[in-house]
């Protein structure tokens, strides 16, 4: 297997040195104060948590040394999350540099891009932990109820050494931290009605403490809504249940044990042309037909024909075993099994593609406090079973989804990553720097396609074992990238601080290549021509610097945030002028920069207000070769469904257990080229949300909630499936979720 590097150059040297001197001055301060004082015993650093009485602003400012990293509370998530809770990207919707959009109402289908970069990929993870299997499946983005959730971590721009695991960090991390189980007996009962009769049930336990041993809770929701145009359901009926176990706070072996069961169907929209966004007021309601034709080129948009149903089961968890008062190791391990179908109709046929796969992995961690700082070091290793790239699907009719032969049988070996990593932090009076590396092994993995002549309709396993012909094979690879980072703050007084920071990330190869290669045989090229195809894609990587001011007064902040990073082999399908073909490759580079602002401001002591503002400039370094040898103009060209100005507003109102929450959020103007001669207009959404709790007992309450999404029934286009090198208008054009109504009644005790 061959072995590629990247980033491999004087930054890790760098990091290394900069990690010993740092080591140095931590084990000479070590040493004096010793000398001072042998009594002194150095203890570990506090864990920072989220305290369950959240900040008085929608968003707060980022006080991370490396990038920028953002904290969302319980409170926000209540709010912004949605009457459906079922998403967690809609609760950081209002972060500066966030731009997140729903093509429904309820959180099933949505969009997101961190300053700029899309949604490939980007980096998932509960606990630290990347809980999630590659390519298609049910994921972590619906995968967990949000009353589940006790805050969620943004990380944007570089990543500490010890986070970002997965299968990329370069278009930001996103991290949920489970609502542990309550110290006290507790219960959650909710049902929650809305438009296009939804409906959704929520109920979680809390045990308590069990004998000063352990605690635990266990809980379940079910939700379903129909489509808001068109024939179909999202959700169709999800089910979820969750159960967790911890110990309690005097044990002195801490341990958490986590299990998830999440069953997410849904029919799919359909989206507009160019031409029909044109006149958005006639053709919003237009998505796949209701009923069947007998004509297979119609049918195929047939809405039960374009659907999705998956399985997910995932378990995790946590012990940290203290060694003493300076030293602890913590191990955490998670399992995920997934499995589903997603049917798509395409040229007269339905594909049905299979997915069944594992992911399984674990971090281990070793971390000792030292005089105002500490060390970690660790490693994370994963193992996930293919897809992607597609490895099982079959062609049906339109008539009755009837079996008409296999479209692709593949067998792909196990992706497999391994991480060793080590980070320091050392305060030194106002100055706190933070240095880290990590060394990412990560696997392509060998593909091996079979011919599907007169193969029956039987399981991926049961194909193979039938013993097909072999069709084509490429051998793998492995891929090596160095990740350093570095970053400082300093404190120039109270009231203001500087931030600092470098780091490398990166995201896994364009495997989307994996489906177009039995295609690019079909033309003719030799198995030689194959590899050099499979070979030529690789990892991206993202180099990102951050440059932060946080400046707080008497009743609020400001914080503003430059940034600027530098991606390398950023995929996409470009012209190979060696064999004149267009195919997937990690053979660009492009630049995003910008600047964040967010700010909170107290106007009384029932009102305050939040606001984000983000302008961003994401583009191509260089122009790029396209289908005939042509040149696509695409050298500082903003890429396609980027918006350059982004603002955010929230105010928040409470008083006596009211609470009303208005929204306004803009997104600029949109180009749907890459070469900028065709746009979208830009918007504004209004939400609402309102609430009264009425306190019963101390422990027994009750809260009725009304919100509103796209209160004004704005009509605009939410997404756009244009690639980041797509030319000309032959792109497809997502819908927005209409004016969209909620009522909730909460019980607590």
């Amino acid at each position: 297997m061959e072995k590629r590097t990247y980033g491999h150059s004087s930054g890790p040297i760098h990091t290394f040195l900069l990690l010993a001197t740092l080591f140095s001055i931590t084990a000479q301060s070590h040493a004096e104060e010793a000398a001072h004082s042998e009594t002194t015993v150095q203890t570990l650093l506090p864990v920072y948590v989220i305290e369950k009485q959240d900040a008085t602003t929608t968003i707060i400012p980022s006080e991370s040394a490396v990038g920028t990293e953002e904290i969302i509370g319980k409170k926000t998530i209540d709010i912004q999350g949605g009457a459906e809770q079922l998403n967690p990207y809609k609760a950081i919707s209002m972060q500066p540099g966030v731009d997140i959009r729903s093509n429904d109402a309820f959180g099933m289908d949505v969009s997101h891009r961190i300053r700029g970069k899309s949604d490939r990929n980007i980096g998932e993870t509960v606990e630290g932990l990347p809980v999630k299997g590659i390519g298609p499946g049910g994921g972590l983005s619906t995968m967990m109820d949000l009353e589940n959730i006790e805050s969620i971590s943004l990380s944007k721009g570089a990543v500490t050494a010890d986070s970002g695991f997965g299968y990329g960090s370069d278009n930001g991390m996103v991290d949920m931290h489970v609502r542990q189980p309550a110290d006290e007996s507790h219960g959650t009962a909710k049902q929650v009605l809305g438009s296009d009769a939804f409906t959704r049930s929520f109920i979680r336990l809390d045990s308590g403490q069990m004998g000063r041993v352990a605690k635990m809770f266990v809980s379940g929701s079910y939700t379903e809504a129909d489509k808001w145009k068109g024939s179909g359901d999202s959700p169709d009926g999800r089910k979820n249940v969750a159960v967790g176990l911890s110990g309690t706070a005097d044990q002195p072996i801490q341990w958490e044990l986590y299990g998830m069961y999440n069953k997410n169907k849904r029919h799919s929209y359909r989206g507009l042309s160019y031409e029909q966004t044109r006149d958005l007021s006639a053709n919003k309601d237009f998505d796949y037909n209701s009923s069947l034709t007998g004509d297979s080129a119609t049918d195929a948009y047939y809405y039960d024909y374009n659907r999705l149903n998956f399985e997910t089961s995932t378990v995790f968890g946590k012990i940290a075993v203290p060694f003493n008062e300076r030293c602890s190791l913590t191990i955490k391990p998670y399992y995920l099994h997934d499995r589903g179908t997603w049917y798509l109709g395409s040229s007269g046929k339905v594909i049905d593609w299979s997915v069944d796969h594992d992911t399984m992995g674990g971090v281990i961690e070793y971390r000792r406090a030292i005089d105002q700082g500490e060390i970690k070091a660790g490693y994370w290793y994963q193992e996930d079973e293919a897809p992607g790239p597609p490895t099982s699907r079959k062609y049906r009719s339109t008539d009755d989804l009837a079996f008409l032969g296999w479209e692709r049988l593949v067998e792909v070996d196990n992706h497999k990553f391994s991480s060793p990593f080590v980070t320091a932090e050392k305060t030194i009076g106002a100055t706190t720097l933070v240095a880290g590396l990590r060394y990412l092994w990560l696997t392509q993995p060998d593909l091996t396609s079979y011919d599907v002549t007169g193969l029956p309709d039987v399981d991926y396993d049961d194909a193979l074992a039938l013993d097909p012909d072999v069709q084509l094979h490429v051998d793998g690879q492995a891929h090596e990238i160095f990740l350093p980072n570095i970053g400082i703050t300093h404190r120039f007084q109270d009231t203001l601080q500087l931030r600092a920071s470098y780091g490398r990330t990166y995201n896994t190869p364009q495997y989307s290549l994996g489906k177009q290669i039995t295609a690019l045989q079909a033309k003719g090229l030799s198995d030689a021509d194959l590899q050099a195809i499979w070979d030529s894609i690789e990892p991206e990587t993202g180099d990102n610097f951050d440059l932060g001011l946080n400046y707080t007064f008497g009743r609020g902040f400001i914080a503003p945030t430059v940034f600027y990073s530098l991606v390398k082999n950023v995929g996409g399908s470009f012209y190979d002028p060696d064999l004149e073909l267009t195919y997937t490759r990690n053979s660009a580079e492009a630049q995003s920069y910008g600047v964040e602002l967010a700010a909170g401001y107290t106007l009384t002591p029932e009102l305050n207000l939040s606001a984000a503002v983000t302008y961003t400039q994401y583009e191509f370094t260089s122009d790029i070769g396209a289908a005939g040898g042509s040149t696509i103009k695409s050298e500082g060209h903003q890429i396609p469904d980027v918006p350059e100005w982004m603002v955010n507003l929230s105010l928040n109102w409470e008083k006596n257990g009211y609470r009303i929450t208005p929204t306004v959020r803009y997104l600029g103007k949109r180009y749907v080229d890459v070469e900028n001669e065709y746009s979208l207009s830009a918007y504004f959404l209004v939400d609402l949300a309102l609430s009264k709790t009425f306190k019963l007992t101390p422990k027994q309450a009750v809260t009725v909630s009304l919100s509103v999404t796209n209160l004004l029934d704005k009509e605009y286009i939410s997404d756009i499936s244009a690639s980041d090198a797509s030319i000309g208008q032959d792109t497809t054009y997502t819908v927005g979720a209409p004016q969209t109504f909620f009522i909730a009644l909460q019980y607590d005790i």
